[in-house]
């Protein structure tokens, strides 16, 4: 059977019914997959990466992935307990002893509660994407802010509740840095996104641009880095445009690109098909971590309300047609991203699209279907 096929011709449907600017899919079995599509390796895309301007998308455009970044902060943290750098159990006040909260309960809270979002942050209030920051001070000045000082926790971090937070993501980022002694991009870089050769994906998203290449992000100023994160100058360097519809529904450009040094962690990864492919096989195949690394990793530590997954260490966890998945899903300003795994299939789906409130994740949910 052509799965390759179906796939392209569903991705063109999925794009018109849904009304979408751009849709990118990409589903890879190995050849040794038990599934009847083993061997499939398909990068699908429909649409436009600029949609007024009707610029057709492509297979290697890219896109910002919103939360899958979290999959990268999980990782790097892992990394870093399987070096013996962090003691996931032990509170992370410890390794940060400038971070400091109104809610003294914050002191209890370990690295482990932070992935699964069982420690009881609140969340981000304000990305301030229209006013971006790019140089490595940004994330820490968040987090001594008055907005993350003056939080109080929603529940103490010992009763295992879920509620999902990127603040705490951006506090793992932080302690990224604190204990490699580099900044949290670069840490990422040199330890996954370089030994993976994964090499158009990055966390600094000025860099896309002709502007950014040449800029010194620690000394550049507010109008230096906003002139290197202008839309036009992103899109001439790859990337997809984010886009939202108007009163009337139409599809217009969003006015900014959702990127803020400050919220890294939990945000800012841009990324193609075949780039998640690479980080997707190093996960199925159980190649940048150690075995009782995923173990941990893949062991349900939480129930997420209302749709019965379950959480691991920064990955969801959910059944569908019998077979167990893992991966996230990514919202932000002008994009939707969602990434699954399957194991027991050696078998992984990205979905991207330009579009506030683009159905990725049902497409995804579509696409795995059609494969099984």
């Amino acid at each position: 059977m052509d799965y390759s096929g179906q796939i392209e011709e569903f991705a063109e449907k999925a794009c018109f019914h849904y009304d979408l600017p751009g849709l990118a899919v990409g589903a890879w079995a190995d050849e040794d997959s038990p599934a009847a599509c083993a061997g499939t390796a398909c990068a699908a895309v429909s649409g436009y990466l600029d949609f007024p301007e009707k610029r057709p998308i492509a297979a290697d455009s890219l896109f910002h992935m919103a939360s899958v970044s979290k999959l990268f902060v999980s990782t790097a943290v892992m990394l870093l307990a399987e070096r013996g750098a962090l003691d996931l159990e032990a509170p992370l006040a410890g390794y940060l002893p400038w971070l400091v909260m109104k809610d003294e309960r914050f002191r209890d809270i370990s690295a482990r509660q932070a992935l699964t979002h069982t420690a009881g942050f609140p969340d981000v209030l304000d990305y301030r994407w229209p006013e971006p920051e790019a140089d490595s001070g940004a994330l820490k000045r968040y987090l001594v802010s008055g907005e993350v000082r003056d939080a109080q926790l929603l529940w103490a971090p010992g009763e295992g509740r879920y509620r999902y937070s990127n603040l705490g993501y951006e506090i793992l980022g932080a302690l990224t840095a604190e204990l490699s002694g580099v900044p949290f991009e670069v840490f990422v870089d040199e330890n996954i996104l370089k030994p993976l050769e994964m090499r158009d994906t990055t966390f600094l998203t000025w860099l896309r641009s002709a502007e950014g290449r040449a800029m010194d992000a620690e000394s550049a100023g507010p109008e230096t880095v906003k002139n290197a994160l202008r839309l036009d100058a992103l899109r001439d360097g790859g990337l997809c445009m984010p886009h939202r519809k108007d009163a009337g529904k139409h599809i217009i450009r969003r006015e900014h690109f959702p990127y803020n040094r400050a919220h890294a962690p939990s945000s800012t990864l841009t990324s193609k098909l075949g780039d998640l492919r690479k980080f997707g096989d190093a996960h199925l195949h159980k190649k940048i971590l150690r075995p009782e690394s995923y173990e941990k990793l893949w062991t349900s530590c939480a129930l997420v309300p209302n749709n019965g997954e379950h959480m691991g260490l920064g990955w969801f966890m959910r059944r569908q047609n019998s077979y167990g998945l893992y991966g996230h899903e990514g919202t932000d300003d002008g994009f939707r991203a969602s990434f699954w795994i399957c194991p027991e299939l050696k078998l992984q789906i990205a979905v991207m699209s330009n579009l506030d409130d683009a159905p990725v994740k049902r497409i995804n949910k579509q696409v795995f279907d059609m494969l099984t």
